[in-house]
C-alpha cells in the first residue's frame, strides 16, 4: 500500500493519520519501521495503540451489539441496550417503509386500471415508492435480531463455555467445551461458534470487528 511511496509522501499521510483507517495506520506504521525512519511517528502509535487496547478490552463489543463484562468467575457476554433499541427503531422504520412501497404499488395500479391522466413525474414518484417494498423487508431483519438475541447471554464460568440464545424461538442453553468454540469465515462474514450453534458474527473486512472477535476467543479459552 505505501511501498511505493518516498519518505516525503509516507509523511504527508502521516500527517492525516487520523482520516486513515486501523488497518491504514497499521500498514503505515509497519512500512515507517522497515524504513528505519527518523520520522516522529508517536502520535499514530499512540492511536494505534489506544484502539489495541480497546480491542483487548473487548471494548469494541458495543459496536457489535453487546457488552462484556469480567467477573471473577471469567467473562459474561449480554445483548446491550443501544442495539436493541436499533433493533426496535429498524422494525418501525421497515413498516413504515413498507408501507410506503405498498401504497405507491396501490398509487400505480389505480393509475393504470382507471386510465387517470398522469405525467412522468407522478409515474416517476409512484414507483419509486413501489420499490421501497423491497427495502422495507430489508429493515424487517431486526426482528430476527430482537428475536434471536433476546435473553442471550455467553459466558466462561469456571471453565465451561455456556450460551444461552434462542433458536427457532425458543431460548435455550447450551454449554460446550474450550475446543467447541471457533472462529470461521463465510465470504464476507466472521462467524463465531459454540459447536454447531452461532454465537454472533461480524464483518470479516473490518479488521477491528475481526480482531475483536479473536480477542473474546482468547478471553473465552483462558478466562
Amino acid at each position: 500500500m505505501y511501498s511505493d511511496k518516498t519518505t516525503k509522501e509516507l509523511t504527508e499521510v502521516l500527517d492525516q493519520y487520523q482520516m486513515l483507517t486501523f488497518e491504514s495506520q497499521l500498514v503505515l506504521s509497519k512500512e515507517l519501521t522497515t524504513r528505519n525512519s527518523a520520522v516522529d511517528s508517536s502520535k499514530l502509535e499512540s492511536a494505534i495503540g489506544e484502539k489495541l487496547h480497546r480491542i483487548k478490552n473487548l471494548d469494541y463489543l458495543m459496536d457489535l451489539g453487546f457488552n462484556a463484562q469480567f467477573t471473577e468467575q471469567g467473562v459474561v457476554v449480554t445483548r446491550n441496550t443501544r442495539a436493541l433499541i436499533m433493533d426496535v427503531l429498524a422494525i418501525i422504520i421497515g413498516i413504515a417503509v413498507f408501507f410506503i412501497g405498498v401504497y405507491g404499488i396501490g398509487s400505480l395500479v389505480a393509475m393504470f386500471v382507471n386510465g387517470e391522466d398522469f405525467n412522468v413525474f407522478s409515474l416517476a414518484i409512484n414507483f419509486a415508492m413501489a420499490s421501497l417494498v423491497f427495502n422495507g423487508f430489508k429493515f424487517f431483519n431486526g426482528i430476527k435480531r430482537l428475536i434471536d438475541y433476546s435473553g442471550f447471554r455467553l459466558s466462561n464460568e469456571n471453565g465451561v463455555i455456556s450460551l444461552r440464545k434462542r433458536f427457532d424461538l425458543k431460548l435455550e442453553e447450551v454449554k460446550g467445551a474450550l475446543s467447541d468454540l471457533q472462529l470461521e469465515e463465510e465470504e464476507e462474514e466472521m462467524l463465531l461458534r459454540l459447536g454447531e450453534h452461532v454465537i454472533l458474527n461480524a464483518n470479516a473486512e473490518n479488521i477491528i470487528q475481526r480482531m475483536t472477535l479473536q480477542e473474546l476467543i482468547k478471553v473465552l479459552k483462558k478466562a
